[in-house]
């Protein structure tokens, strides 16, 4: 017997709807469907095109259901911390605010003077940042009173698309989780930094575990599909398809536009020096927890890839990974976590003038830039592992690498030189694959004891040894 399950994992630049089939405890994965989006100025915000990608979404759905007309169930999981506020008839009032708009940094002072940065750790256990959901709801009625009056409640990203799938609003933990709103855990909300922002409660509805069935599509021509959640964010999904270590800690990093380095536990990671690494406890699909570090990581290589395109040089990331892996180390690296890393602008620019400001030649060819970024990359990577083991007091003795970034050779092998330890890159995509596990699961057509089995025998991955 098969089953056949479809993941729409809605990345910040890209969407992807995967069918994926259970045969014999192995899962084979088609994409569908695939398509672009960025976020765009509007009306003085950065935002998100939700309509675009909705109708994408459907698109791709319809077109898996054709192919695959046996498909039974369909979860949707994005990146972290944006929202959606509707009205009381579930319409949307604004378009989809992206995390990266200056709006959060507008009201920073004011956000602080309510909640303190100290205040905030201890409430949530979240690293204080402009772009979790907490301050974008208070930037949103800071700069918007009217839109936010007329709000009734406030949907996560996926459970806005769950919603549009099936007709019931949910808020799904492990995206709730990057929220800055819920208690350690992620268990419950954290009531006091509602009030302390002047966010109404109201917005939010029962703060509830995932891994469950939603209800029926009610889009037409896929009312066959059961909606269910099997992890509503992308990095929640992905580490449901690790393989857990077999002594110790498991140590993880998903390697995308953002690079999110963490570790699997069941309790989050509270002490003072957690705190002041800049520790954030995130949850996973199940009941357990990943506390983590987020770090800007490929976003800023992506955006120099953007910026080359424009000037009609050389952007392909193979082209350019080739042309690192010939191009002799500058021995400089970057801090990928200094702020100024995170906007878009002139990312070359702002990479060659920190690398000139130790010592590099004014003029840096892409090969010897990209390289350097690599090494940055994985010698921030070597200090949030080191860090990690410290906190919990176990030794990493590999380290997970999923995402895009376990196709990049010379970032692997980077990685693995700067920690000291093996990498085991892959799956590239791991976050459809967390979620098709989850979804199997949740339909009953998969028992979790069976799991790691079938990770191994349908995940491609390679080990990088220092």
């Amino acid at each position: 017997m098969s089953a056949t399950a479809l993941a729409v994992d809605l990345g910040s630049s890209s969407g992807r709807i995967i069918a994926g089939t259970l045969v014999d405890g192995v899962v084979t994965e088609v994409e569908i469907h695939r398509f672009a989006h960025r976020a765009e100025m509007l009306d003085g915000y950065l935002c998100w095109d939700l309509d675009l990608i909705w109708d994408q979404v459907v698109i791709g759905l319809r077109e898996a259901v054709r192919r695959f007309p046996d498909a039974a169930s369909v979860s949707v999981d994005t990146w972290g911390v944006d929202v959606v506020p509707l009205d009381a008839e579930g319409r949307r009032l604004t378009p989809g605010r992206a995390y990266r708009d200056e709006r959060t940094v507008r009201t920073l002072d004011a956000f602080r003077e309510r909640l303190s940065d100290e205040r905030a750790w201890a409430l949530t256990g979240i690293a204080p940042a402009t772009i979790n959901s907490a301050n974008q709801l208070f930037a949103f009625l800071s700069e918007e009173p009217e839109t936010a009056a007329a709000t009734d409640q406030v949907l996560f990203l996926p459970d806005y698309f769950t919603f549009l799938l099936s007709g019931q609003r949910r808020w799904s933990r492990s995206h709730a989780s990057t929220s800055g709103l819920c208690a350690p855990g992620a268990n419950d909300w954290a009531t006091e930094v509602f009030d302390a922002l002047g966010i109404p409660r109201t917005w939010m509805g029962e703060l509830t575990a995932e891994h469950d069935v939603v209800g029926h599509c009610i889009v037409e021509g896929l009312e066959q599909l059961t909606v269910v959640r099997a992890g509503a964010h992308d990095s929640a999904c992905a580490v449901h398809a690790l393989q857990r270590a077999d002594e110790g800690e498991t140590f993880f990093l998903s390697c995308g536009s953002w690079s999110v380095l963490g570790v699997l536990r069941d309790e989050p990671l509270l002490s003072d020096e957690a705190r002041a690494l800049g520790l954030t406890n995130e949850a996973r699909g199940d009941a357990g927890v990943r506390p983590l570090f987020n770090i800007t990581g490929l976003w800023i290589l992506q955006e120099c890839q953007r910026q080359w395109a424009a000037e009609g040089a050389e952007s392909g990331i193979v082209e350019l990974v080739a042309m690192a892996e010939e191009s002799d180390s500058l021995g400089l690296q970057i801090d990928p976590d200094e702020p100024g890393y995170a906007a878009p602008g002139d990312m070359v620019a702002r990479v060659t003038a920190d690398l000139v400001a130790q010592g590099a030649p004014r003029q840096i060819g892409q090969g010897q830039l990209v390289r350097a970024l690599l090494e940055s990359f994985a010698a921030r990577y070597a200090r949030g592992v080191a860090d990690l083991a410290a906190l919990t007091g176990s030794p990493a003795s590999q380290l997970n690498l999923v995402g895009g970034g376990s196709r990049n050779q010379l970032l692997c092998e980077l990685t693995a030189k700067a920690l000291g330890i093996p990498v085991v890159a892959g799956p590239a995509e791991a976050s459809t694959l967390g979620s098709l596990l989850a979804q199997f699961e949740v339909m009953g057509r998969l028992r979790p004891s069976e799991r790691g089995t079938v990770i191994e025998a349908t995940a491609s991955t390679r080990k990088y040894v220092p």
